[in-house]
C-alpha cells in the first residue's frame, strides 16, 4: 500500500455542478508558497496551512482532506507522512482499487480508494494526484479520509467544493 501514488474521488465525486444549500467561504490558496490553485469550502468547515498545503475538516470530524503542493520526487516522502499518520490514528487499510487516471478538465487526475478501519469502524481513505500542468511540475496531492457515514452526509458539499476547484 506505500506504492499508492495518487488517488481519490471516484469518477462520480466529479460530476457537473451540484446546488449546495450551505454557504460558502471565499477562495483559498491550496499553498501560499506556490499559488497554483484554489478551492471554495463551505464557511462552517475548519482549514488550516500544512507544510506543503492545505487541511480542511467537516464540522462533526467526519471528514478530513489534505490538498498538498509536491514535486513528484517527494511523493514517496509525502505517502510515508500519510501512513505514519494513518497508523498513530489506527487506521487498518483492508484493500484498494487500482489506479486510474483520467483527464479532468482538461488536467491528469489519478485516483485510488482504499478501505479501512479505524477506532471508530468502517473508514474510505482516498488518494488523488491531480496535474495542474505547471512549470514547477508539482503535483496537488488530495488526501481524504472519512468515515462511511460522514461520506454520505457531506457528499454534495465535496462534490461542490471538488467542482469550485480553480487552477492559476
Amino acid at each position: 500500500m506505500r506504492k499508492v501514488l495518487y488517488a481519490l474521488m471516484l469518477a462520480a465525486m466529479l460530476a457537473g455542478p451540484t446546488m449546495a444549500t450551505q454557504a460558502w467561504a471565499g477562495a483559498l490558496q491550496i499553498t501560499s508558497a506556490d499559488p497554483v490553485a484554489v478551492i471554495t469550502i463551505p464557511d462552517s468547515w475548519a482549514h488550516a496551512k500544512v507544510d506543503r498545503g492545505l487541511q480542511i475538516k467537516t464540522p462533526d470530524e467526519e471528514i478530513f482532506l489534505w490538498f498538498e503542493l509536491v514535486p513528484p520526487d517527494q511523493i514517496e516522502a509525502l505517502q510515508k507522512e500519510h501512513d505514519a499518520y494513518f497508523a498513530k490514528e489506527g487506521v487498518k487499510f483492508t484493500s484498494a482499487t487500482e489506479t486510474v487516471t483520467r483527464e479532468v478538465n482538461g488536467r491528469p487526475w489519478s485516483f485510488t480508494e482504499m478501505q479501512a478501519t479505524s477506532p471508530d469502524g468502517p473508514s474510505i481513505v482516498r488518494y488523488l494526484g491531480i496535474n495542474p500542468k505547471v512549470a514547477s511540475g508539482k503535483i496537488i496531492m488530495l488526501t481524504y479520509w472519512a468515515s462511511h457515514e460522514g461520506h454520505k452526509k457531506h457528499d454534495t458539499a465535496i462534490k461542490t467544493m471538488l467542482d469550485s476547484l480553480a487552477f492559476k
